[in-house]
């Protein structure tokens, strides 16, 4: 039993305390009520930092980056947003109506 919790949840005196097993990865803080939030409330604090920054929620097609790679290194500072949406196809026409979605997202 004693083998499975720190399976789940981690060694405690390693980390931070967060949400069940996903703080390990990146850390894990309540935002009720945010659009970006899960089901039951809880989100990533480098998302919220993010989202509170551009003043909006986050789309589906974007991403949080940690410049320096430490996961738990949530200052602003420190992350980037990255769109991981791609074109459908190489032709040049698929490239211009990326480019112009991609410039009427962000302009």
């Amino acid at each position: 039993m004693h083998y499975r919790r720190v399976k789940l949840y981690g060694d405690p005196f390693a980390r931070e305390k967060g949400h069940k097993g996903k703080r390990k990865y990146y850390k894990v803080v309540p935002a009720y009520g945010h659009p970006n939030s899960d089901s039951k409330g809880w989100m990533f604090e480098h998302r919220l930092i993010m989202s509170e920054h551009l003043g909006r929620p986050l789309t589906e097609d974007e991403n949080v980056h940690h410049k320096n790679g430490n996961r738990f290194d949530n200052r602003i500072e420190n992350l980037e947003l990255w769109s991981i949406k791609q074109p459908k196809g190489q032709r040049i026409e698929d490239k211009i109506q990326y480019a112009l979605e991609i410039l009427e997202q962000y302009a």
